[in-house]
């Protein structure tokens, strides 16, 4: 490990893991997912926990807390900036997406599905009672619940990843947009 690498805490995380988020097209209900597949979740260890997380893509739902994860770690690879995280999959987050699967030997379709987000999963390291995604610059970290939902410190509490819309803090409209 570099001495220039970042290792972020839980309440850094949620800064990382997004922004104040503009407005877009309605998230779609939960409904859609049967309950265990709502969140993003793993069990065992953690380098195959997201190979099963969904897709997120262009003509896909795209605001989500697994689209903020995600844009996490385009961050920790330096693919985006840390204000490029926005909850959004959308613009410069699939450009970056594309140039991260090309650099490592995947389809270049912009698409974050079972082979993009397992590759990534590739980098996940469990430690001090957290899961680590260890990125070329900067370290995320995750934690994994005992049901195996992955949270993040949000507001001083820890909140589950939502795969089907955005529910973090840090996601929600400002006021007077």
């Amino acid at each position: 490990m570099t001495a220039s690498r970042r290792h972020l805490t839980l309440v850094t995380s949620v800064a990382v893991l997004g922004t104040a988020c503009s407005p877009s097209a309605p998230p779609p209900p939960s409904a859609d997912l049967p309950d265990d597949r709502v969140y993003v979740a793993g069990e065992g260890h953690p380098g195959d926990d997201w190979e099963d997380e969904g897709l997120l893509g262009e003509n896909l739902p795209v605001r989500s807390d697994l689209a903020a994860m995600w844009q996490s770690v385009l961050w920790a690879d330096g693919y985006l900036r840390r204000s490029d995280i926005d909850c959004h999959y959308a613009g410069r987050t699939v450009e970056a997406t594309r140039v991260w699967q090309s650099n490592r030997g995947l389809a270049a379709d912009g698409i974050v599905g079972p082979i993009t987000f397992g590759r990534a999963g590739r980098q996940l390291l469990a430690r001090d009672g957290a899961i680590h995604y260890e990125g070329a610059e900067h370290t995320v970290r995750f934690r994994r619940d005992q049901d195996g939902r992955y949270s993040v410190l949000d507001g001083g509490t820890h909140k589950p990843l939502r795969r089907d819309r955005p529910t973090l803090s840090s996601c929600e409209e400002p006021a007077g947009s």
